[in-house]
């Protein structure tokens, strides 16, 4: 009996080669970066400030065109996936004197899904289903601007959850947020794992010895290391850059929940 053909391997989530970029020709910020992230692999990325990981972030997401080589997201361009892609920012632009609510954030990560229009019931109760998971379904009618740091960092996460993607991005999810609340915020990652691609930009030791094997190190140059051979003091011998540890967390703990 004649062996079935093998399916094809499916395409990596984000596979860059030979990729350069600067907003000033006489100062790039990304270098012949060349990577794979294969789908379903959690991964942070690190470097000192400047190095050029938002600005990686925004190439794949199409908010940036390179100067040179070729960005592949999910199998096709990065403006093709981009209705796929979950991005929840390091910080909101917003007017805190504008009355928005909790879920009108969250619902705003269903605006590539309409292009204009009323917000449907299935849109409400999405924002409602993603509040839900990060614990904060009773705040979901309150003033963003009166959340804690904490609790606002929660509803980008859940903004970026609302369009299903299959590739999220996340830039310092924890940067603003207690103890307390990072815990709650891998808890829900690992829960995210199985069936997303996961890219988290990160300062912190902690987070990236939860979140898989493999970092990539942001310099102007993109190098992946295994998670498990970083240390605070091997970052910093690499970049020059800081890390903070989980001990300094504790002693500068905030108080964002």
């Amino acid at each position: 009996m004649p062996s079935q053909p093998s399916s094809p391997d499916p395409p990596n989530a984000v596979a860059l080669a030979d990729v350069s970029f600067a907003y000033d020709q006489n100062n790039p910020i990304i270098e012949h970066a060349t990577f794979t992230i294969p789908h379903g692999e959690s991964l942070c990325l690190i470097g000192p400030n400047g190095g050029g990981k938002t600005t990686l972030f925004k190439l794949i997401l199409g908010l940036l065109k390179p100067d040179r080589g070729q960005i592949a997201v999910l199998g096709t361009s990065p403006n093709n996936a981009a209705r796929r892609i979950g991005y929840m920012p390091q910080h909101l632009q917003y007017d805190p004197k504008f009355p928005v609510t909790a879920r009108d954030i969250v619902l705003m990560g269903r605006v590539n899904k309409h292009l204009g229009g009323r917000y449907s019931h299935s849109d409400k109760d999405a924002a409602s289903h993603a509040l839900e998971r990060m614990n904060l379904a009773d705040l979901a009618n309150h003033p963003f601007s009166k959340l804690s740091g904490g609790q606002r960092q929660r509803v980008l996460i859940a903004r970026a959850l609302i369009c299903d993607p299959q590739l999220l991005l996340l830039d310092e999810p924890t940067a603003n947020v207690d103890l307390a609340v990072e815990a709650q915020f891998l808890e829900t990652i690992e829960s995210l794992k199985d069936s997303l691609t996961i890219l988290t930009v990160t300062h912190d030791l902690g987070v990236i010895n939860h979140l898989g094997q493999r970092v990539l190190c942001v310099n102007r140059s993109v190098h992946s290391h295994n998670a498990a051979d970083l240390t605070g003091d091997v970052v910093r011998e690499i970049f020059t850059g800081e890390l903070r540890l989980d001990h300094e967390r504790h002693s500068h703990g905030d108080h964002n929940r």
